[in-house]
């Protein structure tokens, strides 16, 4: 990660980087209607299925994501040829999950095989990481500082890369769901890049922010097109280039947190990796009423995902539902940004300036989110009770494993330190408890509607 002011970046380089966001966005914006017809005409549409009228909606809007992308970083290729390696890496990254994604549009990959592929996205990281074409330094985390992962770390790269490819894909299926949350991330980022003084987060955040936006102002409610896996892949593995070579990966897991738990409601409740088919046939989390409303499924065995939580209040429209997931975002952001700050007082590099500026955007972001969006409170508890269970797990690693475990266990192929292994055992029993707690609390808020049906009714008769 190069810093901002050691570069000495100036009114004209924020100029190109600003100007080739803007490239990006006009040719997202101007490709999507020619999108929206050519996948029309070749009946690659998808349905809207929380509408009763169940409307044909064009698929694959993603490409001209990609598209954006592409020709935005590579306008940037003359001005900043300190960052040439990255941006061909990056485009590289881009182009496959975009081959991935639209190979997935069109003959639906099982589970299983588009995991293993999104693996792959990151394996040109990795590579370019381990012979140097690269430089991508151990993550920081607040408390712990900089990690020392040297071998660790390059091999983990294309995990990091598929969560986040696949925690976006998980989420999306509402109108303007994907696009808008992934688009307050973005911008909540480049906040975080600029107090973290990290010129690549800036620059990737500036040219990401204005593409999602002009694919978001065609698939927000009513969505005149979907993003399909090619959109949700690229957006995710653009998150991840943010958040790997901007030094911000603790940031960019709080601010897709709300995908993040998701996913892992979805997989705990299902037990693995099964196909959606299956899961909608018999395990739906939610339910289309006549009304257009959704409710939360009360099945037993039905999947537990956010949605389904949220809707756990009650019924709701869809437009209302995604509102309530911007809320969460902007809560996520602000976790984002206080993670940022963390990580600052961490290395030991914070001011006063730094310090109001972010109380300020902070505390903001959280009434807005927490005032007009009154539903995600709930939640929104859950994640802060989860954010502090993992910033003790964090104190517990540096006050007591890492002082008390030095030594590292031989795998022949490579040596993992004994005090990681630890702390990703500690994490087990927090996450286990942290589950238990979001199954009774939604069980709790069916029962307490259900008891309130059962009292308007008896008020009826």
């Amino acid at each position: 990660m190069h810093t901002i002011t050691v570069l000495n970046w100036g009114i004209l380089e924020i100029f190109f980087i600003i100007l080739a966001g803007g490239i990006g966005f006009i040719i997202t914006y101007l490709i999507m209607p020619i999108i929206i017809t050519h996948m029309k005409k070749k009946g690659h549409v998808g349905i809207d299925i929380h509408k009763n009228a169940k409307p044909e909606v064009s698929e694959s809007g993603g490409l001209g994501m990609v598209l954006g992308w592409v020709i935005a970083l590579i306008f940037l290729l003359p001005f900043f040829p300190i960052f040439i390696n990255e941006i061909i890496i990056i485009i590289l990254t881009i182009l496959l999950a975009a081959l991935i994604g639209h190979i997935d549009d069109r003959i639906k990959l099982r589970s299983r095989y588009k995991i293993f592929l999104t693996l792959l996205i990151g394996l040109f990281i990795f590579i370019a990481n381990y012979f140097g074409y690269i430089r991508i330094r151990d993550p920081i985390l607040p408390i712990l500082g900089q990690l020392r992962l040297t071998l660790i770390f390059p091999i983990v790269l294309p995990i990091i890369v598929s969560i986040f490819a696949n925690t976006v894909n998980m989420l999306e299926g509402y109108n303007g769901e994907g696009s808008g949350t992934c688009l307050i991330a973005v911008g909540f980022l480049m906040f975080c890049s600029i107090i973290w003084n990290s010129a690549e987060g800036l620059f990737l955040t500036i040219i990401t922010f204005p593409v999602i936006l002009g694919f978001f102002l065609f698939n927000k409610y009513p969505a005149k097109i979907f993003p399909g896996d090619v959109g949700t892949l690229t957006m995710g593995v653009m998150v991840a280039s943010i958040a790997l070579f901007g030094g911000l990966l603790a940031a960019a897991f709080c601010a897709l947190l709300q995908q993040i738990c998701n996913s892992f409601y979805y997989i705990s409740s299902v037990g693995g990796f099964f196909e959606s088919e299956e899961i909608h046939q018999f395990r739906d989390d939610i339910i289309l009423l006549r009304d257009d409303k959704i409710k939360a499924s009360e099945q037993k065995n039905a999947l537990l995902t956010l949605p389904r939580l949220l809707l756990s209040k009650g019924p709701l429209k869809e437009v209302e539902l995604v509102k309530n997931f911007y809320g969460l975002s902007l809560f996520c952001g602000s976790l984002a940004i206080i993670t940022t700050l963390l990580n600052l007082l961490t290395v030991g590099n914070l001011d006063i300036i730094i310090i109001i500026s972010i109380i300020i955007i902070s505390f903001i972001s959280l009434i807005v989110s927490l005032y007009y969006f009154k539903r995600i409170f709930d939640m929104a508890v859950h994640m802060i009770l989860l954010y502090f269970m993992l910033i003790v797990i964090l104190i517990i690693i540096e006050l007591l494993i890492i002082p008390n475990f030095p030594g590292s266990i031989n795998l022949i192929i490579i040596k993992i330190p004994l005090n990681v292994i630890l702390s990703l055992l500690l994490t087990v029993p927090i996450l286990i408890t942290w589950w238990i707690l979001t199954i009774k609390y939604f069980w709790k808020q069916i029962a307490k509607q259900n008891q309130i049906k059962r009292i308007n009714s008896k008020i009826k008769e």
